[in-house]
């Protein structure tokens, strides 16, 4: 009996043990499944030419934490980013980690804090282990931190626990390598391969593939033939996008030629930290409208929060275009003016327009305000071939005009008949008195 009622006892701890335990375990796994869950959506919408705008931090969150690394990762998905770019390059002991720079000078400090001027492919990973990193952008007046240089794996499980996907930049000159370590992983669907080789080399690579990777091919330069080649070609063999690059204003890669190839095909992606690889454009609202109006649909950044909330105003504009074109169009104008109706006719061809089209938030916020002034110029009338509106006041008078007429054509004729009258009158006096003379 004593020893029935210890093994009860101890049931009942081993219970309660469990369920203080539960919620402890509960907590993780669902914020894993939301993590895995704005992977896939973000994925998904990769993958849809049509998908809702993207954005990429460059290097993570560098105001706050050392480019590059983990918690920059972990810090730029918190913000606001769908992706984060890194750049990938290979220890000498052949492990990939993340560092922008193949000479670690200007981001790495030894334990004592000395600069450490040597390069990546020179190190093993556990001497590069050792090494501390400065904070953001690193040189001397950053501070040093605790964080250390991350291999590709570690930023794959930050990445996937923050619920972002990772571009990797640099990566293409290890393609084969990084693509079997991550297919045997199973998390080749975490990253985006930056194939920044030759459009026939991502083309042949891409199609050797039996478990497509996601793709973004690359371009810089300003001749018409070979952006559009790149993208067409790329696009056509499973590339997800296209990274399109030049230091002139006036590219080729900012033009309807070029763009157009993108149609229903894949997303225009574009560097907006750099003028020289945007078109001198900046990384701002301004440009963010200037690049959307044009087709550009996923933008790397060094501005998350700013990026997000136009992109976020951009979608507000979208719905409020589209709930001023619906009712719009439920507006009958067959009452009113012509000039007016084709006005209100014209804005809504214009608003569709500019939903259909790649846009930007001004465009977008143009077409609803031409759309409205357009219901608000509507009047109750009808129009006539001349030109003229006909009002009450303006048929009323015209009934007077043919009243007046009307009843001066009776005068006239009543006059006409009278003198008639009197013309005959006096002939037939003049033939009486010429019979009585005769």
């Amino acid at each position: 009996m004593r020893f029935l009622k210890t093994m009860l006892a101890q049931a009942l701890a081993l219970m309660l043990l469990l369920s203080c335990a539960l919620p402890a375990f509960a907590a993780p796994a669902a914020a894993q499944t939301d993590a895995a869950k704005q992977i896939s959506d973000t994925a998904s919408a990769l993958r849809d030419p049509a998908g809702r705008p993207l954005v990429v931090s460059k290097y993570g969150d560098k105001a706050n934490y050392p480019e590059n690394s983990a918690a920059a990762i972990t810090a730029a998905a918190e913000a606001g980013a769908d992706l984060v770019q890194v750049y990938v390059r290979k220890t000498a002991d052949n492990y990939f980690v993340l560092s922008a720079d193949e000479n670690l000078s200007r981001m790495c400090v030894d334990a004592l804090g000395n600069v450490i001027d040597r390069n990546v492919s020179e190190m093993g990973y556990h001497e590069l282990s050792a090494c501390h990193l400065r904070n953001g952008t690193g040189n001397l007046h950053e501070p040093i931190t605790e964080y250390t240089v991350p291999t590709l794996e570690e930023a794959v499980e930050a990445a996937n626990a923050a619920g972002v996907l990772l571009v990797l930049e640099g990566a293409w000159a290890f393609r084969e390598e990084i693509y079997e370590q991550l297919n045997a992983a199973g998390t080749l669907g975490s990253v985006v391969f930056l194939a920044d080789g030759d459009r026939g080399e991502v083309v042949d690579w891409l199609e050797s593939k039996s478990q497509m990777p996601l793709v973004f091919s690359a371009y810089t330069g300003n001749v018409v033939f070979s952006a559009r080649s790149t993208v067409s070609r790329t696009l056509s063999a499973g590339a997800v996008g296209t990274m399109l690059a030049s230091a002139n204003a006036y590219s080729v890669v900012f033009g309807d030629s070029v763009m157009s190839r993108f149609a229903e095909k894949g997303r225009g992606v574009i560097d907006m930290t750099d003028p020289a690889l945007c078109g001198d454009r900046e990384d701002n609202y301004i440009g963010y409208n200037d690049v959307t109006a044009r087709g550009y649909s996923v933008l790397v950044t060094d501005r998350i929060t700013e990026l997000c909330e136009y992109f976020a105003r951009l979608s507000t504009e979208r719905t409020r275009l589209n709930e001023a074109l619906d009712k719009a169009q439920q507006i009958d104008v067959t009452l009113c003016s012509t000039q007016s109706a084709n006005a209100l006719k014209d804005a809504i061809s214009d608003a569709r327009d500019a939903l259909s089209a790649p846009a930007s938030e001004n465009s977008l916020m143009q077409a609803r305000y031409a759309l409205e002034l357009a219901v608000s110029g509507l009047t109750n009338r009808t129009q006539e071939s001349d030109g003229k509106t006909v009002t009450a006041g303006r048929v009323a008078a015209a009934v007077l005009v043919v009243l007046a007429l009307v009843a001066l054509e009776v005068v006239i004729v009543r006059v006409r008949k009278k003198k008639q009258e009197k013309r005959r009158r006096e002939r037939r006096r003049a033939h009486e008195q010429k019979d009585e003379q005769d």
